[in-house]
């Protein structure tokens, strides 16, 4: 078996085995792997990575993720690798159940592995584990549209115009005060850790009293 032939396989089946390729030529698998170490080979990072296909094949999502039937690959390669570059490029981190839709895999299967990674740590959000990146300007961001993120869903569209309209109109007010004027007037009922979240993230504080000078 030629090189040229497992290439022209993988361009006829796009994703095989060892052991098909094997049967197909009537060659040992021994003789497929090294023909196939030649080759731009990626392994699928599910079904135990007993799966191949050539790496200019795939045609990845957005996530790097190509999806053949059930079998999965990325291109970062293995699982581990995929994880934790889809955690470092997320742009506010990811919870266990995020990765599992991303990846296609239940959380509860691989998510055990990667308690401790390089690179990345996690933290309790919610009452939920968040991994984020370690390094600290990244976290900031990250943690920061995490907590963003959670404040919309918890307040919706509607509630986050009343409040930045109302700070905006007195600015010498606190998240306190605010809260408290909102509640009373029957706008909304958000507490102040929640305007301060909201108002932060938007730079409102800074952009009020830039207005004033």
């Amino acid at each position: 078996m030629k090189s040229t032939d497992l290439r022209d396989m993988f361009r006829e089946f796009k994703v095989l085995t060892l052991k098909q390729v094997a049967l197909k030529h009537e060659c040992s698998i021994r003789t497929v792997q090294r023909k196939s170490a030649r080759l731009p080979v990626l392994r699928s990072y599910n079904k135990n990575s007993r799966y191949y296909t050539l790496s200019d094949i795939p045609d990845f999502n957005n996530n790097g993720i190509w999806r053949y039937r059930d079998i999965f690959f990325s291109v970062n390669g293995n699982l581990w690798k995929t994880v934790k570059n889809l955690i470092l490029a997320s742009e506010r981190g990811l919870n266990g159940n995020e990765i599992g839709e991303i990846v296609n895999l239940s959380p509860r299967s691989f998510m055990h592995h990667f308690r401790e990674m390089g690179c990345v740590f996690r933290e309790k959000h919610e009452g939920v584990y968040v991994y984020f990146s370690d390094d600290p300007a990244t976290y900031s961001e990250q943690c920061s549209k995490r907590v963003h993120a959670g404040v919309m869903r918890k307040i919706g569209d509607a509630v986050v115009v009343k409040i930045s309209v109302e700070y905006i109109r007195h600015p010498e007010m606190s998240s306190g005060e605010l809260s408290i004027v909102l509640r009373d007037r029957r706008c909304c009922n958000v507490s102040a850790s929640e305007i301060q979240n909201l108002l932060a993230f938007h730079d409102l504080l800074k952009k009020t009293r830039d207005s004033k000078r």
